[in-house]
């Protein structure tokens, strides 16, 4: 799995890679669920600031992968908690 995040007031790329099997459980289980859903209902997205954040989410599951993609104010509340613990992990990209 890998998060990249981008924008803010730097504009700064940060970027984490990890193994889902060690992220806690309930984790897991959100990624799970976004290799079937999206996780956006109509009308979550909200205009964002210049200086908010963007994230992207690879998941890889049986050969193949799949993107999910928010601006930080259409973010669902279920994966907050997911994108806080990769966050903590990611690196600036080079």
């Amino acid at each position: 799995m890998k998060l990249v995040r981008s924008g803010g007031l730097g504009g700064l790329e940060m970027v984490a890679t990890v193994d889902a099997a060690d992220l806690p459980t309930d984790q897991q289980d959100v990624a799970s669920t976004l290799l079937a859903q999206d996780l956006r209902g109509p009308g979550t997205s909200r205009p964002g600031g210049a200086d908010q954040f963007s994230y992207q989410l690879e998941i890889q599951h049986d050969g193949h992968t799949v993107l999910r993609h928010w601006d930080e104010p259409e973010v669902p509340e279920t994966v907050r908690p997911l994108l806080t613990s990769l966050t903590r992990q990611a690196k600036p990209s080079r």
